[in-house]
């Protein structure tokens, strides 16, 4: 017997009676495809240091699951990074691990010569209260090469962005003082290609050097010459704690150029970075900027009063919302993951146009008990294909959303949206 689609909507939220994620109901408590730890988020962003060791400190269960995502030649192997764990059994939580901690260095240092070391805790060290940051300090200094702790337990998050967050943050150890040059750092882009985009031409164009990008392929030297750069460009939040610390220690600036779809966003995102630099802004950005405009202007009458549901997105999720419902568009359910100071502007835009459901992200299974209830004409991102078009629901995948920044992003949102709506209409 299947879920009710009708009851499931009695036990959700809308928008205006959330502010923050304790508040946000899942739509069924069995989630699928379902959220992956922070564990996952520190492999994807350690994996691709170049000269560094991963050390994975848990129990066997957390060793085997990052053996066999890291190894071979899938999307997460370890590129020029060496990956190993050290199992905790039950003599170490009971007496604790640093005798077992201390004889792994030894080896790994003996092995891999390593330039740094992450100590990855997940959730049976953090309970156990092993004091690994102290330990990690004494690595430091025995060693030679910074030893920094990410703290990987799943018990304070339902998503693996944390685990990519506190990555970035603790290079911040590995960096050393440097004379500024004229070159961006780029942090933040979990996925995608930043060579790809819009902006990164644009820099090319005016001869603006690239330096360090976090996530990214970089080595552990790179990293230490990140404070070089005349500014960090931050293109997802969870560089933004790394940029707040650079700018403490270093006197890095930073911005916060997102994958926004306003245009009027992206063109001051482009005004603060040119200003930091100290160069002239392109002149041609002032077309693209009227270009993007006048494409929203003529899409609002072809998706006024259109509604969707919206999924995981690669984009900036409140800012696209608010950009959907400023064209006229209704959102009638949106799957989040978080819900952060940040997000406000945003949120209360979208709640001057409407208001909708909200329910946990990554868990695509009982939309198909919503689509016959609700009806919307768009879904963002993965559902249901066979219950969408029974309910005459059309997808939207946007599918080059990783390797777009700038006003690409704003042409990519309301061509597929204007494409689709008049694909649905002949």
């Amino acid at each position: 017997m299947g879920l009710n689609g009708e009851k499931m909507l009695q036990s959700l939220k809308h928008l205006s009676q959330v502010d923050k994620m304790k508040q946000v109901e899942p739509m069924s408590y069995a989630l699928f495809p379902g959220y992956h730890c922070p564990l996952m988020g520190a492999m994807l962003t350690i994996r691709a240091i170049k000269d560094s060791v991963m050390l994975v400190l848990g129990p066997d269960e957390c060793a085997y699951y990052t053996k066999m995502a890291t190894s071979g030649n899938g999307s997460m192997s370890a590129d020029g990074c060496q990956i190993v764990s050290v199992v905790l059994e039950q003599h170490d939580v009971t007496f604790g691990c640093q005798e077992k901690l201390e004889e792994a260095m030894e080896e790994l240092n003996d092995e891999y010569h390593p330039k740094a070391v992450f100590i990855v805790t997940t959730c049976v060290p953090e309970i156990t209260g092993d004091d690994v940051e102290s330990m990690a300090d004494l690595f430091t200094d025995q060693y030679g090469f910074p030893v920094m702790v990410v703290h990987a337990e799943n018990f304070k998050t339902d998503d693996h962005l944390p685990g990519i967050e506190h990555t970035l943050e603790v290079c911040c150890a590995m960096m050393q003082p440097q004379e500024k040059t004229d070159c961006v750092n780029v942090l933040g882009l979990r996925l995608g290609d930043f060579t790809k985009t819009e902006v990164y031409r644009v820099l090319q164009e005016q001869s603006i050097p690239v330096g360090m990008q976090l996530p990214g392929n970089s080595s552990a030297e790179e990293i230490e010459r990140a404070p070089q750069a005349a500014v960090n460009l931050v293109v997802h939040p969870v560089g933004l704690a790394l940029a707040k610390k650079m700018k403490r220690k270093f006197v890095t600036p930073y911005i916060v150029f997102e994958r926004y779809s306003d245009p009027d966003r992206i063109y001051q995102s482009y005004k603060e970075l040119f200003e930091i630099l100290e160069k002239p802004l392109p002149e041609k950005l002032a077309g693209w900027y009227q270009e993007a405009k006048k494409r929203s202007e003529a899409a609002k009458p072809i998706l006024d009063g259109k509604t969707y549901f919206s999924g995981n997105t690669a984009l900036c999720n409140y800012e696209l919302h608010s950009f959907l419902t400023g064209l006229g568009m209704k959102p009638l359910l949106l799957q989040i993951s978080d819900l952060t100071a940040q997000d406000e502007q945003w949120r209360k835009e979208i709640l001057t146009h409407c208001d909708p459901y909200v329910t946990r992200a990554a868990n695509i299974g009982p939309l198909q008990y919503l689509y016959p209830v609700l009806k919307p004409k768009f879904n963002i991102g993965a559902g249901n294909a066979k219950e969408m078009k029974t309910s005459g629901t059309q997808m939207i995948r946007m599918m080059q959303a990783y390797n777009v920044l700038g006003f690409e992003v704003n042409e990519m949102v309301v061509n597929a949206f204007v494409q689709a709506q008049k694909g649905g209409m002949k």
